[in-house]
C-alpha cells in the first residue's frame, strides 16, 4: 500500500479498559470540547484502534494490548442513546456518570484476535509525550503505523444501537481483507458435469430501489444515498431474477438492473468488474463484498467511465437497463 490509500480513511489510536462494542455503540469523551476537535479532526469512515489501558479497571492481560477496531459514523450523540442497560450499570456502579458523556457514534466493529503489543503496532504513536492525548481524545498514527495495524487479523462483532449482522455474514481475516471489496470470482471453463463454454458476458450494476438507508439502517444513511451491486454475468436479467428471489413477490422495494456492458469473454468481463470494485472503493464507501454506497449520478458516471474506457473500440456507452423488474 501506499499513502495514498489512506487519504480518505485515516486510522486513531485510542486506550480504554476494555473493547466492548456490543454494549457501547460509540466512542466517548467526558468534555464536549474533546468531541468538537476530534469530529473536526475525523472523516467518516476513520477507524481507532483500541487497546487495553494501564489502569486497574483494564483487565491485567488485556494492559497494552490492541483489542480492536471501530469504524466511525461521523454522527455526534449521547452516552445514554448508545449504551446498553449493562454498559449504563457498569458506569453507574463505578460512579463514571459524567465521564465519556459527549458520544461519537460506531458504525462497525472488529476484535483483534491475535494477541499483540499496541507498541509493536505504534511505536512512535505510543510514546509517553502522546498518553494524554491518546487517554482523552485519539492520537492519529503514522502511515507506517496503520500499514501495520491493518496486517493484524480480526473478527468482526456486532455494534450497539446499529442494524444487527447475522452470526453468517461477519467477517473475519486481516483488517485489510476485511475492508476490501471482494474480487470477482474468476471465470472457468471446460469439463464438469457439463461444459461451460466461454463467450458473451456483461458487468452489470444493480441498484436496489428504496435506498441504502431502507437496507442498512434508516439512521445511518443520508437520505437518497443509492445502494448499488457491482458483479459480472452471461445473462444479467437472470441474475437479476435470482437475486430478487429472496424478497416476497409483494415487497414494495427490490434490486433492478440499472446499468450493464457486454464484452467479447468471461476473462474481459472480470478484469472490468475488478476494475470497477476498486476505483468503487476508491471514490465511494464499500459495504463489503460487491456492495457500495454513494451519490447515484456519480456511481452512474464512474462505471459508465471504466466500462467504455475498457472496451477496445467504442461503440456506445453502456445500456442502462430501463424498465427492467
Amino acid at each position: 500500500m501506499d499513502e495514498a490509500e489512506f487519504r480518505d480513511r485515516q486510522i486513531w489510536v485510542r486506550a480504554f479498559y476494555g473493547f466492548d462494542p456490543e454494549g457501547a455503540g460509540f466512542i466517548g469523551f467526558t468534555h464536549e470540547s474533546q468531541r468538537t476537535t476530534m469530529m473536526d479532526k475525523m472523516r467518516d469512515g476513520d477507524l481507532v484502534l483500541i487497546y487495553g489501558a494501564v489502569d486497574s479497571l483494564t483487565q491485567t492481560d488485556l494492559q497494552r494490548q490492541a483489542l480492536g477496531f471501530l469504524e466511525i459514523k461521523l454522527e455526534a450523540c449521547t452516552d445514554l442513546e448508545r449504551l446498553s442497560r449493562e454498559s449504563q450499570a457498569w458506569k453507574i456502579e463505578r460512579n463514571f456518570q459524567d465521564r465519556w458523556t459527549y458520544g461519537v457514534k460506531v458504525r462497525r466493529a472488529w476484535r483483534v484476535t491475535n494477541r499483540v503489543h499496541i507498541k509493536t503496532i505504534a511505536p512512535n504513536s505510543y510514546h509517553p509525550d502522546f498518553r494524554f492525548e491518546r487517554t482523552t481524545k485519539a492520537k492519529l498514527l503514522e502511515p507506517e503505523e496503520a500499514r501495520r495495524a491493518l496486517s493484524h487479523q480480526v473478527m468482526q462483532i456486532n455494534v450497539f444501537g446499529e442494524p444487527a449482522i447475522p452470526e453468517s455474514v461477519l467477517a473475519n481475516g486481516t483488517l485489510e481483507q476485511v475492508l476490501s471489496p471482494s474480487k470477482g470470482i474468476p471465470p472457468a471453463f471446460g469439463e464438469r458435469t457439463s461444459s461451460v463454454v466461454d463467450g458473451e458476458n456483461y458487468v452489470y450494476m444493480m441498484r436496489f430501489s428504496g435506498g441504502a438507508s431502507f437496507l442498512l439502517g434508516r439512521t445511518s444513511y443520508d437520505d437518497g444515498q443509492a445502494l448499488v451491486k457491482v458483479g459480472r454475468s452471461n445473462d444479467p436479467i437472470r441474475r437479476l431474477s435470482e437475486i430478487n428471489v429472496g424478497f416476497p413477490e409483494r415487497s414494495l422495494e427490490n434490486w433492478g438492473l440499472a446499468n450493464t456492458q457486454m464484452f467479447p469473454n468471461g476473462d474481459a468481463a472480470h478484469t472490468v468488474e475488478d476494475r470497477i470494485k476498486a476505483d468503487f472503493d476508491r471514490l465511494f464507501q464499500s459495504e463489503g463484498g460487491e456492495f457500495f454506497t454513494g451519490d447515484f449520478e456519480s456511481i452512474q458516471t464512474q462505471f459508465e467511465s471504466v466500462c467504455i474506457a475498457s472496451l477496445p473500440h467504442i461503440l456506445g456507452a453502456p445500456g442502462k437497463a430501463k424498465g427492467v423488474k
